[in-house]
């Protein structure tokens, strides 16, 4: 395996962990967390990684059900989903919808027992992971296209994640007890975000912190962050 792949596989990993990191935890959705970041912490001994591991082994599993309700549940603290963090309300619902096309023009569709709109986190962070693996399942096959996968990708990154999860994780840091699962698992997010935006040389247009804190209503959207890939 070159460097290069192992970067991309370590890349995709660390994505599908972020990702079920911040869907409401299961002991299913915990136990991938804990094999994710235990094997990441042997490939690149990163200290947020380690944290990670940590934090899952500091605290029984209810615990963590709380810390995310206190997080994101009822009233929220930290919005979840990238719409919360548009002020014009037009804007949400076109960022909501181009958010779908990107998963439709991979055939992603609902699946898996995780209910939520498509711009969620955990769908979102979900998404880039299945990106990565997609491009290097393509470079591996000597297919063609792989610049087509790479620019979605690429704007991806600039017209969804790389414009607001930077204030999410920023907010989850500030509403997280310091060392808690939450706190480093946004720690993790921010770092490894900050790398791809500046290896791919894209800066977005970023979105402040949430405003102001209302209820966040599921809608009729779904996608499978909690369970398998988007297929």
């Amino acid at each position: 395996m070159t460097t290069t792949t192992h970067e991309s596989v370590g890349l995709a990993a660390t994505w599908r962990l972020l990702s079920l990191g911040f869907t409401p935890p299961t002991d299913e959705t915990l136990d991938e967390v804990e094999t994710l970041a235990d094997a990441l912490v042997q490939a690149s001994g990163a200290r947020e990684l380690f944290g990670v591991s940590q934090a899952l082994r500091d605290l029984p599993r209810e615990g963590h059900s709380i810390q995310f309700t206190a997080l994101f549940g009822g009233t929220v603290r930290v919005a979840p989903y990238e719409g919360s963090y548009e002020l014009d309300p037009i804007r949400q619902g076109r960022q909501m919808a181009d958010v779908a096309a990107f998963y439709r023009a991979f055939g992603a569709e609902a699946h898996g027992p995780v209910a939520e709109r498509p711009d969620f986190v955990g769908c979102e962070l979900e998404f880039l992971s299945f990106l990565e693996l997609r491009r290097l399942a393509a470079v591996g096959a000597g297919e063609d296209g792989i610049e087509i996968i790479e620019g979605i990708r690429d704007s991806f990154l600039s017209d969804h994640a790389g414009r607001w999860l930077p204030a999410f994780f920023a907010s989850v840091r500030e509403e997280s007890p310091p060392g808690s699962l939450y706190a480093v698992l946004a720690e993790l997010g921010a770092r490894a975000l900050a790398d791809e935006l500046e290896r791919r040389d894209i800066e977005p247009s970023s979105l402040p912190k949430r405003p102001s804190r209302s209820t966040v209503e599921a809608d009729e959207f779904e996608c499978g962050a909690g369970a398998g890939r988007p297929r």
